[in-house]
């Protein structure tokens, strides 16, 4: 049997108007650890999406977390997810502004990292197949959606194994699928049932 191969993603999110409290609450007992942890590990990847909303806390109350992002970047550990900046559903929002969301979150990262995002987070991972254009015009290259999208596609779970190509209108783009169980097992469970 070939090797496996685990893309692990992280999405940290808080919207706009929560809580400082929460904000701080969440920073202390998740983000921060998390990310001492992973630079404890140095031979563990993963990408990372971090919206907008939370982006703009973290500059005004713990800058020093973007500095230890940044260096896990440097060393080729950490592959930072561009996103619509405010996380707006996006095919409730007109083309004109899925394209500033992009680039206002693209500019940050190039900004703040250093780094030219390849990869899109889509909140809430609502699609719809002209998102592949808009993805693709952005100059990004793939995007992440649950598992059950692609089962209603009539795939089967020995399929979700890799990733897919799709495109609209000539603009191709991948899709990996996200394992949705995993997805909701990782924060609401023991670790060792996650695993």
């Amino acid at each position: 049997m070939g090797k496996t191969y685990f893309l692990f993603g992280v999405h940290n999110h808080q919207p706009i108007g929560n809580f400082p409290n929460i904000f701080e609450e969440a920073y202390q007992k998740c983000y921060l650890p998390f990310l001492t942890t992973l630079e404890a590990y140095p031979k563990v990847k993963c990408n990372f999406h971090i919206s907008g909303p939370l982006y703009d806390w973290i500059l005004d109350n713990h800058r020093e977390y973007i500095s230890k992002l940044k260096m896990l970047v440097e060393r080729g550990q950490v592959e930072i997810i561009s996103g619509a900046y405010y996380e707006p559903i996006l095919p409730l929002i007109p083309d004109e502004d899925k394209f500033s969301q992009i680039r206002l979150m693209n500019e940050f990262i190039r900004k703040n990292f250093s780094a030219t995002p390849k990869g899109i987070w889509i909140a809430e991972r609502v699609w719809e197949p002209y998102l592949a254009r808009i993805i693709n015009l952005a100059n990004l290259k793939y995007t992440f959606l649950d598992d059950t999208h692609f089962r209603y596609a009539g795939l089967s779970q020995r399929e979700f194994s890799g990733y897919y190509l799709t495109e609209e209108s000539y603009f191709p783009i991948y899709i990996f699928p996200i394992s949705k169980s995993l997805r909701y097992k990782i924060p609401f469970s023991l670790a060792g049932e996650a695993i």
